[in-house]
């Protein structure tokens, strides 16, 4: 099996603007759901872009709004990482939704990296 490659936090920003895909998803809403800065968006929504993942609409005046969308590449790389997913996830009671997932796994990560209080 190839590895899928997106990282945590880029594997977060795909999901969400796949779950809000009917409404306008800006980088400011999508780094506050993330809890990251802009700057760290702007670095993660570059390499997906790079990598065809995902469009940007933004406006050249302001850098939080305008939107972002995923590319039929970008949808097709989350389901493929949803089946994934879904088969590594057998017998666990109370599933969560993918979103749910996504977001408890940058959670973590995010919790493991600050380390003990």
């Amino acid at each position: 099996m190839s590895p899928l490659q997106p990282a945590t936090i880029e594997y977060s920003l795909l999901m969400l603007v796949l779950v809000n895909a009917s409404q306008e998803v800006t980088p400011a809403s999508l780094a506050k759901a993330l809890g990251i800065s802009m700057p760290r968006l702007d670095f993660s929504a570059d390499r997906l872009e790079a990598r065809g993942l995902l469009s940007r609409d933004l406006d050249a005046a302001d850098s939080e709004s305008g939107c972002i969308h995923l590319t039929t590449k970008g949808r097709e790389l989350v389901h493929k990482t949803e089946a994934v997913a879904a088969s590594m996830d057998t017998g666990r009671p109370a599933p969560m939704s993918l979103a749910e997932r996504a977001l408890l796994s940058e959670l973590l990560e995010r919790m493991d990296e600050r380390g003990p209080r």
